[in-house]
């Protein structure tokens, strides 16, 4: 096996149930094509997504504890 089928087994292994094998084969050819800058890209985009759901947590906070 190459490198790339090895990683793409290995992640399929991890998150196969919850991803597609399909954007998990799409991700893996991007990180063998792009190495670091996809991580940097995919560490922003973890970034924003963090952020958009601590701001969705104090107004689900706010909704379930002034009801009562």
């Amino acid at each position: 096996m190459n490198q790339k089928q090895i990683l793409l087994t290995e992640m399929l292994k991890k998150v196969g149930d919850r991803i597609s094998e399909e954007i998990v084969s799409e991700k893996v050819d991007q990180f063998i094509k792009y190495g670091n800058v996809f991580l940097f890209f995919e560490l922003m985009s973890l970034r924003k997504e963090i952020e958009r759901i601590k701001e969705e947590v104090p107004s689900v906070y706010a909704v379930t504890h002034t009801s009562t």
